[in-house]
């Protein structure tokens, strides 16, 4: 019996997603605490800096192409044009990934002069592979999930964030610096794409048939509003390290990026959990609108009881494991992530939320909302960091997230009215 329910395959996509963003979290955490502890507040805060600022550079290089293709992907898996979509969008990852490559490499200079912080110059020349292999790395990612083989994810991910937790290891013995941190995760995001390569070429691509169809043209115009909905999430949760980094000091960042990392990974479970369960709402109409209904709302009264503990966790026990884990020069991270707990509960809900739209076709919406929410942000952040530092952007982010999970919430209400 038990056998039988795991070939289901629902089923165990949605094990094989949890596993993955599980084992995702654990590497992560286990990451940033041996960063925070190896480098030093100072050395961690400029790592941070350069990492906020990074993330977005990611971002824009992506272009969107990457959650394009999973579309295209999912929507052809069937079909014999599936190898053309492949062959397309690696071209199109390829051009873009260098491009963006010699971009942050042109302007490195100018960016870090932007930031007033000149110790950024060499850390963004030396992070210009990261551009180059990031993206591809991301892309395999991508593709395994529109193919619904979340296992293939799963092995991409774990190579990844193992290779960054051995490397960095390894490279800080030598030298504990920022440098060091940058080259370890150059190297890991090379092996990982070298998986990922290996991995769709010989299990997907060389047993497919070729036609003559391109599809280059489709995945990018399809591209085009993701490239804005992916960059405004990006802002919401880089832009407020990058500010304390500009209106601060590396100290203050340090301190932030303590409680932020914890903050960030942990909307995974929401994530994982709306992998599993949500592509059911793609099929919304008036006869099963009451049934989809009763279904959300269940799935929101789990995620919103997992979260609730999580939280209580983070305000309770937090005094007691960041000093612990990351040492005590991180006292300090501890009231920014009591603030930052109720962000994360937001984030959870609005993970549920969101999907719900995207599935609905309701997508432009969200991206209104985000407008809103990235304006709320700045406008917070320029008043509070220069006078409160790190609690000033926790009380800033936090603040900014209400409004656009109030606003979604409204619309997927009418959407069942």
């Amino acid at each position: 019996m038990v056998i039988n329910f795991l070939k289901i395959k629902n089923v165990k996509e949605t094990l094989w997603s949890f596993l993955t963003k599980g084992l995702t979290l654990v590497l992560f955490l286990l990451l940033n605490i041996i960063l925070a502890r190896r480098l030093g507040v100072d050395s961690f805060g400029l790592w941070s800096l350069f990492l906020s600022v990074i993330t977005l550079f990611f971002t824009i290089s992506y272009f969107g192409i990457n959650v394009s293709t999973r579309k295209f992907v999912a929507q052809h898996s069937e079909t014999n044009n599936l190898k053309n979509i492949f062959l397309s969008s690696i071209k199109l990852r390829l051009i873009l990934s260098f491009s963006f490559s010699i971009l942050l490499l042109i302007t490195h200079k100018y960016i870090a002069q932007l930031l007033g912080n000149s110790d950024l110059e060499i850390l963004f020349l030396y992070g210009v592979p990261l551009i180059f292999f990031s993206g591809f790395v991301e892309y395999f990612k991508a593709v395994f999930m529109g193919l619904h083989r979340i296992k293939y994810n799963f092995i991409i991910n774990t190579c990844e964030f193992s290779l960054k937790l051995f490397l960095i290891i390894l490279f800080l013995f030598f030298s504990n610096s920022v440098i060091s941190v940058i080259n370890s995760y150059t190297l890991a995001l090379f092996i990982t794409s070298c998986v990922g390569f290996y991995i769709l070429y010989n299990n997907f691509y060389k047993n497919l048939e070729f036609t003559k169809k391109d599809f280059k043209k489709e995945i990018l115009n399809y591209s085009y509003p993701l490239i804005f909905i992916s960059l405004g999430f990006i802002v919401l949760t880089e832009v407020d390290t990058i500010m304390i980094g500009y209106f601060s000091s590396s100290v203050e960042v340090g301190v932030y990026a303590v409680a932020k990392q914890i903050i960030l990974k942990l909307p995974h479970i929401a994530l994982a959990l709306s992998m599993g369960t949500m592509p059911i709402f793609a099929k919304l109409n008036e006869e099963n609108k009451e049934e989809l209904k009763k279904k959300l709302i269940k799935i929101l009264k789990i995620n919103t009881s997992i979260y609730a503990i999580i939280v209580l966790i983070l305000l309770f026990l937090s005094p007691i494991f960041i000093p612990w884990l990351f040492g005590n020069e991180y006292v300090d991270s501890v009231l920014p992530l009591q603030i930052l707990t109720v962000y994360l509960f937001f984030v959870a809900i609005s993970v549920i939320l969101s999907a719900f739209l995207d599935y609905v076709g309701k997508a432009k919406i969200r991206a209104y909302n985000v407008v809103i929410t990235i304006i709320l942000n700045i406008v917070l952040n320029l008043v509070l960091i220069p006078q409160y530092g790190a609690i000033g952007a926790a009380i800033g982010t936090t603040v900014s997230y209400l409004p656009y999970i109030m606003l979604n919430y409204l619309e997927v209400n009418k959407q069942f009215r």
